[in-house]
């Protein structure tokens, strides 16, 4: 459906001059539109009376007025020397004049000590990094009070969103926020540590006591790192053998300490502790190579209080462990479906870097109100790839922000996902602090996007709910962006441009050890909510935090919940396979074996002919005498095939292609007004116990007849795998005799076939061929001998009840 297609727009880019730039980036912000701002930086102001000065302590309070806009130093911090130090930031078009009001907060109404006029046109000047920052300078307030004379410390000048001042200013739609809470406005990139894996091994125990040493202990071991703990097995000897891992996720300097302790299992009690021990991780074994860390000993200490009162011994037996921080694997915090990297925690493990992943947000169009809210949305933008994540300013109470900022990333991997995620700003008006509501997300796979291209679309906010598949509401919520995949330059002038970036695509995608010890789908699982836990704490120490519900939401797994959309969807998509594969077989069975002409029989018998037993002797000749001038030539060839092909996607010659995220036919969610399409995508968000008893009749009927067609249709092709199982079995449990079979005719076909086994291969291929074409005269319109043979192979159809 075209509302929910990614739509081209012709944004005005920075660097461009009226038409599209292809050759690369032109300058630090040239995927997003110039926005000019009028700056105003107010530092500090004195009084400079001395014939008659003011009996009160004053108060100084700017305020900043440009048309409708205004803003204020009223409840901002004064530093030491009175001083406000502080940016503020109007639109250029706003008005025609600023007004700078000096008051005295001292006084209830704010006594209005003087103001200073600027005109915007006129008196402020311009400036364009890399210039330097504008000096700030004394600017004299005419005062029409008696005992002031008063002077402003400050700078006013016009710049875009390249200024360094961006990131602190305080605009003027974020006017109405308080001091406390604007710096939550603020645009912000956050660098979350780079995560690694701790493995505890527990092989075994030896010479283990239990508190009561009448008895023998049962014993499990737990491990606790920071808030997570994990346990082994209760077995019960005084030397149990465990040979459990317990894995946990830490965060990058790795100055955690795993706490050990020996339990012993009571079920007449409470489970008493026998023995503990601490370890630091920077003491473990450090592993950066697939394999396992050396097993050592270690003593445990006594746990608990030491009978008798004086007893000096610090020995209650020892543990047999591997303790290792696994470096060479990668930690997945996000699903491998929207993964965005995949490098080990080592360092000296990372692949080269293939290039720079450039994104301009834009802004936003048609965001819609929150439910029961009387304003917009105050939206912001977060990004994600890799461990870096960039979070756009907020802007206050507006469906159709404008935010223009651009970041970047680099590429490790093409074949990774970057996700963006729209939030509405709870932070700045609540007083509860409640959570940041999403609005939506999207997520543009790499791997679609074609080197130095520049896509530049309008993406719709999808939400799929109980109503269906909506552009939040049926208005066209969308975000626009600006994506490009920046390839470096190339060292040399006809090469491609590194090592790294030619070897791409024939890499492993994940590290080694994930193929020589591999780690469980479930424990990934497992270990993965684990890391999102521990990046949830890290955001939430930076300042200001990066809430834990937009990382959770940004870090969100697929859904794998049973659906019957998904169900009959991924069975359309094997029933176009298998439609795909019969239509092209049918074709070829149309043209050559069904037709009643033996012209097309006799030319696919030809070449067939040629093929095996002409061809061969060609070849060889060919490869004597001509294989030199026929390797150069091939290799000429292929070099300015990927040469072309290089400089065409680098040069930017032809519109790129056009970049699908989804299709919403495959994904069965093109009928929106039918009515059991969208109680289907209802079932997918009901809990079973909360819907009337009536609808669950219905959707339960529904499910069984068209559980019926996925039962079959799976069924059948179960059968078919199994008989080609029982044909390979059959093959191999009758090797003896078909060794004596053929050992009884291979000297007659060695004498017949120039002795060579190949012309026997050759032989069979050739009657193969003459049967497949069906001539006329040789035709038989029953099945042949082996389909009857194998469907009377055995399969477990039968075995089902």
């Amino acid at each position: 459906m075209a509302e929910f297609a990614v739509k081209k727009i012709s944004p005005k880019l920075g660097g461009e001059r009226g038409t599209r730039n292809p050759n690369g980036p032109t300058s630090s912000h040239d995927l997003v539109e110039p926005m000019e701002f009028l700056y105003v930086e107010v530092i500090k102001t004195i009084n400079k009376s001395v014939l008659n000065p003011i009996t009160h302590a004053c108060k100084p309070i700017v305020e900043i007025t440009l048309g409708n806009y205004q803003s204020s130093t009223r409840d901002l911090p004064v530093g030491p020397n009175g001083a406000w130090n502080q940016v503020f930031a109007f639109d250029k078009s706003t008005a025609d004049v600023l007004s700078v009001a000096l008051k005295d907060g001292q006084f209830p109404n704010n006594t209005l000590i003087g103001k200073q006029n600027f005109k915007v046109a006129a008196d402020i000047p311009s400036r364009v990094p890399p210039d330097a920052r504008m000096a700030p300078q004394w600017y004299p307030i005419p005062s029409t009070v008696e005992g002031y004379h008063m002077e402003l410390l400050m700078s006013v000048w016009f710049g875009t969103q390249a200024d360094e001042v961006y990131s602190n200013a305080w605009f003027a739609d974020a006017s109405t926020v308080s001091a406390s809470r604007e710096k939550n406005t603020r645009p912000k990139l956050y660098l979350a540590p780079r995560l690694c894996y701790v493995r505890v091994t527990i092989v075994s125990g030896h010479d283990l006591i239990a508190n009561d040493r009448d008895r023998t202990p049962n014993v499990y071991v737990s491990a606790t790192l920071d808030q997570v703990r994990l346990k082994t097995k209760p077995i019960e000897s005084k030397n149990p053998s465990w040979n459990q891992d317990l894995i946990f996720v830490a965060s990058e300097s790795l100055d955690g300490t795993v706490k050990i302790q020996l339990w012993d299992l009571n079920k007449d009690s409470h489970d008493q502790c026998i023995g503990t021990l601490e370890t630091k991780l920077s003491e473990m074994t450090a592993v950066k190579v697939p394999g396992a860390a050396s097993t050592l000993f270690y003593d445990i200490k006594p746990g608990g209080k030491i009978e008798p009162e004086g007893d000096t011994r610090r020995f209650a037996g020892r543990l047999k462990m591997k303790l290792a921080t696994d470096q060479s694997y990668h930690v997945f915090d996000e699903c491998t479906q929207y993964c965005s990297d995949y490098r080990a925690f080592a360092k000296g493990l990372w692949p080269g870097t293939l290039g720079k992943l450039e994104v301009g947000i834009l802004g936003a169009t048609g965001l819609p109100r929150a439910k029961n809210a009387l304003k917009d949305r105050n939206a912001y933008v977060v990004a994600k790839y890799g461990n870096k994540w960039a979070r756009t300013r907020t802007v206050v109470n507006n469906k159709s922000p404008k935010w223009n900022e651009q970041y970047s990333w680099d590429i490790y991997e093409k074949c990774t996902v970057l996700t963006l995620g729209v939030y509405d700003n709870q932070q700045i008006f609540s007083i509860d602090k409640e959570n940041d509501a999403p609005v939506g997300k999207v997520r543009i796979p790499l791997s679609l996007l074609q080197w130095n291209r520049i896509y530049t679309g309008s993406y719709p906010i999808l939400v799929l709910g109980k109503e269906g598949l909506k552009k939040q509401i049926r208005h066209p919520g969308e975000i626009q962006l600006a994506v490009r995949c920046a390839c470096p330059p190339p060292t040399l002038t006809f090469f491609p441009p590194s090592y790294a970036f030619a070897t791409a695509p024939f890499r492993l995608l994940l590290p080694k050890s994930h193929y020589k010890s591999p780690i469980s789908l479930p424990q990934i699982d497992r270990l993965r909510e684990l890391a999102v836990g521990v990046n949830c704490q890290n955001l939430a120490r930076t300042e200001p935090p990066l809430r834990n519900e937009v990382v959770k939401d940004m870090l969100s797994p697929k859904n794998n919940n049973f659906s019957m959309r998904k169900t009959k969807a991924n069975v359309d998509r094997l029933y176009d396979f298998f439609t795909w594969l019969s239509s092209k077989y049918g074709r070829l069975d149309a043209e050559v074996r069904s037709t009643t002409d033996n012209t097309p029989k006799w030319i696919t018998f030809a070449v067939c002919f040629c093929v095996l037993w002409l061809l061969p002797p060609l070849t060889l000749w060919l490869v004597v005498y001509l294989y030199p001038y026929c390797l150069v030539s091939f290799s000429v060839y292929v070099m300015i095939k990927v040469l072309v092909e290089y400089y065409k996607t680098r040069n930017g010659t032809g519109p790129p292609p056009p970049l699908v995220l989804f299709d919403v036919k495959l994904s069965r969610l093109e009928k929106l007004d039918d009515t059991q399409a969208l109680d289907e995508i209802a079932e997918e968000f009901d809990a079973t116990s909360a819907v009337d008893p009536q609808v669950l009749k219905m959707r339960y009927d529904r499910l069984k007849a068209s559980g019926a067609e996925v039962m079959v249709f799976s069924g059948e092709a179960a059968s078919q795998f199994e008989r080609f199982h029982a044909l390979w079995m059959l093959c191999t449990s009758n090797n003896v005799v078909l060794i004596c079979v053929l050992a009884l005719l291979y000297p007659v076909l060695l004498v017949y076939y120039y002795f060579s086994l190949e012309s026997l291969v050759k032989a069979f291929i050739t009657v193969f061929v003459f049967k497949w074409v069906n001539f006329t005269f040789n035709r038989l319109d029953l099945p042949s001998a082996f389909k009857n043979f194998f469907r009377r192979l055995p399969n477990k159809e039968h075995l089902m009840m």
